[in-house]
């Protein structure tokens, strides 16, 4: 793959840009579902403290402050490790696979850039900002009925349990179009799954403690999950 030499650059940065958006969401997505899937087991553990023990399902979703989910671990700023070191493999390949194409070292930092701005602006920024009360894009006439459509979408995100103790949907943060095309999208709130509750507590070793969920002291529950926690 090249970057055609006769186009001009009002047309191939454009390009790139908008291809890294769409590529940034598309990987973003996936990562996302990776997360919910215990294929990695201490990636989706680190993703389930902020689903089960923070803003799970029956709790509420905002408060004035965000509640980190990334306290007592490695984190850079509030993004855990469970999306720092997938996301580096990710950039880093993605920059291999640039440089064996011979791709001008422009487009290179264009992508590059725009792979890294936007998941971060996407998927740190604006998903806190969801858990917040009376955030300024809600009050902005402009951004006001996207913004609160993505969030109630990411509402239903924190809310749809499966029987089998995952949640299912909804795993674009602002946008959707993958949830669309892969068919997680999920535009009404659930009956509570009750069943699918418990088995996400007995899968993680959760117990109830005033009225709040907190890790079990059997840690033998982990060795029920795939692949090994450390």
């Amino acid at each position: 793959m090249f970057v055609p030499s006769q186009m001009s650059p009002l047309i191939l940065i454009p390009c790139t840009l908008v291809i890294s958006c769409l590529l940034a969401e598309f990987l973003g997505y996936w990562l996302h579902r990776l997360l919910h899937s215990d294929r990695i087991a201490f990636l989706s553990r680190g993703h389930l403290i902020h689903h089960f023990l923070i803003y799970g399902p029956g709790q509420p979703m905002r408060h004035q402050e965000y509640h980190d989910a990334s306290d007592n671990r490695f984190s850079v700023g509030n993004v855990g490790l469970e999306w720092l070191f997938p996301s580096a493999i990710i950039l880093a390949a993605l920059w291999a696979l640039m440089a064996l194409a011979h791709f001008p070292v422009l487009y290179q930092t264009i992508a590059l850039t725009t792979l890294t701005i936007w998941p971060i602006f996407m998927f740190s920024y604006l998903h806190d900002r969801m858990h917040l009360s009376n955030f300024w894009m809600e009050r902005t006439p402009v951004l006001r009925v996207w913004f609160r459509s993505a969030r109630r979408l990411h509402d239903i995100h924190h809310h749809a349990v499966n029987d089998h103790g995952r949640m299912d949907a909804n795993f674009g943060i602002g946008f959707f179009l993958f949830d669309r095309l892969f068919r997680t999208m999920a535009r009404r709130h659930r009956p509570f799954n009750r069943a699918g509750f418990a088995a996400a507590r007995s899968r993680y070793g959760l117990v109830e403690c005033q009225g709040r969920l907190i890790p079990g002291t059997d840690l033998s529950i982990y060795s029920r999950l795939p692949g090994r926690f450390t």
